[in-house]
């Protein structure tokens, strides 16, 4: 048997189906880390230290605690990420998630979330944080063309950093070349 697709491979009656969607229903000890050449949905949470590495979409459809997820597509998330100082989001796509607290976000594409606080975005596009609450409080926000939120800062006196114009990439190559 020869498939079109890469992907893992259910029996059903007396069919064989190829599916290039991993559906779970939360990444912790019972799946271990996961590795997919496809999509990956996770219909609960991604728990603290493990990882997701896929070649599509990643969604998650409940909380990131912790956690590193790399997306050769998009990465979604539902409930939103804490990354608990060690947590990270990297995609080729866009990130789109409620919230996102103590992480760092590297998305070729846009971020578009309801609120950020004290974490590392990096976006190839833009940056949109909408919403009721609408704000970015702390660490460091960088983009290419845009930043939109309703509060940029703190009255807290935490050190909100944005900065706009020329892609993070290119100057990490500079960086690199010095």
């Amino acid at each position: 048997i020869y498939s079109m697709c890469n992907g893992h491979v259910t029996y059903v009656g007396d069919t064989v189906f190829v599916s290039d969607v991993m559906e779970v229903e939360n990444v912790d000890t019972s799946t271990g880390n996961i590795e997919y050449e496809g999509n990956v949905q996770v219909n609960g949470n991604v728990c603290s230290n493990f990882s997701i590495k896929a070649k599509g979409n990643v969604e998650v459809r409940g909380v990131v605690e912790g956690a590193s997820i790399e997306a050769g597509g998009s990465i979604t998330i539902a409930l939103g990420m804490n990354g608990m100082g060690k947590g990270s989001l990297k995609c080729d796509g866009n990130v789109i998630a409620k919230f996102i607290e103590n992480a760092k976000v590297e998305a070729a594409g846009y971020v578009e979330c309801g609120s950020i606080m004290h974490s590392e975005v990096v976006a190839g596009t833009e940056v949109h944080v909408s919403g009721q609450k609408a704000f970015i409080s702390g660490g460091k926000g960088t983009d290419t063309s845009k930043i939109e939120t309703k509060i940029l800062g703190s009255d807290m006196g935490t050190g909100t950093v944005v900065e706009i114009g020329l892609s993070a990439l290119i100057r990490k190559r500079y960086r690199e070349m010095e």
